[in-house]
C-alpha cells in the first residue's frame, strides 16, 4: 500500500502545554481530509479514494502526524480517495499534497490583485499575469483546486483554530515539498468570493396563471400554475396601464393565459428560476355563478 507521511503543527501560547480542544482538532482534520479529497476529483475523478490517518503526536508545540494511504474509511481515517499499483498510487499522492500546496500558494497574491492575463504552458502549466505586474507559474491542478469551491471551503475549515485567542499559527510539513507555514495574519486570504451566477438558456412558453396576489406599484405578482407558487414580474405595458387605471378588475380565482418567459441559473446556492410575464394574452375570469347543465 502506498504511502504519504506529512504533518501538522499548530503554535501558540494557547498551547504550549501541548494541549489543543478535541472539537478545534478535529473539525480541522476533517476539513483537510475532505481537501484533498476534493483535490483528488479534480485530477483523478474515476480512481477510488485515500485515506488520511493518524500517527501519535510529538512533544511541544501540538503536531499531529499524518498519513495519505490509499485505504479503508473510519472516523480516525477520516476520508478515502485513491487507488492504483504501488508505484502510481505514490505518484499520485506526491501530486495531490503538489496541488494543495500550489493551491495554498495562490491565496495570498490572488487575494490582493486580479489576474489580468492567463496564459497555457507546457506540461499542464499556466502563467497568471497579475494587475499589479506580479507573474505566477503554476500547475493548472493548483489553479483548478483554487477555483473550486467545495476546496476552498475545506482550506477555511483547515485554518479555522487559528481563529482562537493564543493559536498564531499552523504548519504543513512534508518530505518531498515546501513547507507550507499558515498564520493568524493569513486568515483573510481564505475568504471566499461569491461566484459569478452562471446563467442558463431562457425558455418561453403559454401558461394558464391563477393570480394570488396582485402587486400595484412595481412589484411582482404572485401566481399559482395549479401546482407551485411563485412570483412573476410583468413586462406587458398595456396590460399594467389598463390595471393602473382601474379597468381591469380580478376576482380570487381570476386566471391570466400568458407568454412567460423563465429565466434559470446556477448560483452558489443551486439552482434559481426568475419567472417574467412578457404578455398578458387573455384575463379569464373565475367562476362567479353556477353554470346550468344543458342536455346534449
Amino acid at each position: 500500500m502506498a504511502t504519504y507521511d506529512f504533518s501538522v503543527r499548530y503554535y501558540g501560547t494557547a498551547i504550549n502545554d501541548g494541549k489543543m480542544p478535541v472539537r478545534e482538532l478535529a473539525s480541522s482534520l476533517i476539513a483537510l481530509s475532505d481537501s484533498f479529497k476534493d483535490i483528488q476529483q479534480i485530477i483523478n475523478p474515476n480512481e477510488k479514494t485515500v485515506s488520511l490517518d493518524i500517527k501519535a503526536t510529538e512533544e511541544g508545540s501540538f503536531i499531529v502526524d499524518l498519513i495519505l494511504a490509499n485505504g479503508a474509511d473510519v472516523f480516525s481515517k477520516t476520508i478515502d480517495m485513491l487507488s492504483g499499483k504501488e508505484s502510481t498510487a505514490f505518484a499520485n499522492l506526491v501530486v495531490y499534497i503538489e496541488t494543495f500546496g500550489g493551491a495554498m500558494a495562490l491565496l495570498k497574491p490572488l487575494h490582493k490583485e486580479k489576474v489580468q492575463e492567463k496564459k497555457t504552458l507546457p506540461d499542464g502549466y499556466v502563467k497568471l499575469t497579475l494587475t499589479d505586474g506580479t507573474v505566477i507559474e503554476t500547475h493548472s491542478n493548483s489553479l483548478k483546486a483554487y477555483q473550486n469551491v467545495e476546496f476552498r471551503n475545506n482550506l477555511k475549515n483547515v485554518v479555522e483554530p487559528l481563529e482562537k485567542d493564543g493559536i498564531d499559527g499552523m504548519e504543513i510539513n512534508s518530505k518531498h515539498n515546501n513547507k507550507i507555514i499558515v498564520k493568524k495574519e493569513d486568515l483573510e486570504n481564505f475568504d471566499i468570493p461569491t461566484p459569478e451566477d452562471k446563467q442558463l438558456e431562457s425558455t418561453i412558453s403559454e401558461d394558464y396563471l391563477q393570480i394570488i396576489n396582485v402587486a400595484f406599484e412595481h412589484g411582482k405578482w404572485k401566481f399559482s400554475d395549479g401546482t407551485n407558487q411563485f412570483f412573476a414580474n410583468i413586462e406587458d405595458a398595456d396590460f399594467i396601464k389598463t390595471v393602473m387605471e382601474n379597468k381591469t378588475q380580478f376576482g380570487s380565482t381570476d386566471v391570466l393565459k400568458v407568454k412567460l418567459r423563465t429565466n434559470r441559473r446556477f448560483t452558489r446556492e443551486g439552482l434559481k428560476s426568475d419567472f417574467i410575464i412578457e404578455k398578458v394574452l387573455e384575463h379569464i375570469k373565475g367562476s362567479q355563478q353556477i353554470e346550468l347543465d344543458f342536455a346534449d
